[in-house]
C-alpha cells in the first residue's frame, strides 16, 4: 500500500487499515527494509493483537483523513505523511500527520506491539493469502 489514507484490503473483500504499509506513509522504518522471511511464524496471540490494533488505528485514520480533506480542500495527495519528512508533508498536513502517528503509537504500544513486528506482520499479510486470512477472520471474531 502506498498511501496511509487509503484502505488496504484483506482477501474476500474486507477493507481494513494496513498501518504501514497502513499507514505506510507515517512510518518510515518499512522502507527499505525486505519482506518477512514466509517461513516466519506468529502466534495466535500476534494475530489477534494485530486485528485489534489495525480495528482500534481505522476510525482514527478516518477522522484524520478527513482533517487532511478539508485542509487541501478535497483529495488527499498520496502520501501525504510518507517517510514522516517534514520536506514531503504538504503545507497545512504536519500537524495532522504527527497527531495521527502519536495515536497509532500509542495503540501499539497498548497491545505492547512493536512498530517492527507490526509492520513485519503487514508486509506477510500483503504477500501470504493465508495468513492474510487469519487476522481477516479474527478482525471478524472480534467484531462479533
Amino acid at each position: 500500500m502506498n498511501n496511509p489514507w487509503s484502505l488496504g484490503k484483506l482477501t474476500q473483500g474486507v477493507a481494513i487499515a494496513l498501518l504501514i504499509a497502513v499507514l505506510p506513509g507515517v512510518y518510515s522504518s518499512l522502507r527499505g527494509q525486505s519482506s518477512p522471511e514466509p517461513s516466519l511464524l506468529f502466534v495466535q496471540a500476534d494475530v489477534s493483537n494485530y486485528a485489534r490494533v489495525v480495528l482500534e488505528i481505522e476510525p482514527i485514520r478516518r477522522k484524520y483523513y478527513r482533517q487532511a480533506q478539508q485542509v487541501v480542500s478535497g483529495t488527499v495527495p498520496r502520501n501525504s505523511c510518507f517517510g514522516y519528512n517534514r520536506q514531503n508533508i504538504p503545507n497545512g498536513l504536519e500537524g495532522i500527520c504527527e497527531d495521527y502517528l502519536r495515536e497509532s503509537l500509542q495503540i501499539l504500544q497498548k497491545y505492547n506491539m512493536s512498530l517492527e513486528q507490526f509492520n513485519a506482520m503487514t508486509q506477510r499479510a500483503q504477500v501470504d493469502a493465508n495468513f492474510s486470512q487469519r487476522i481477516q477472520q479474527e478482525m471478524l471474531r472480534l467484531l462479533q
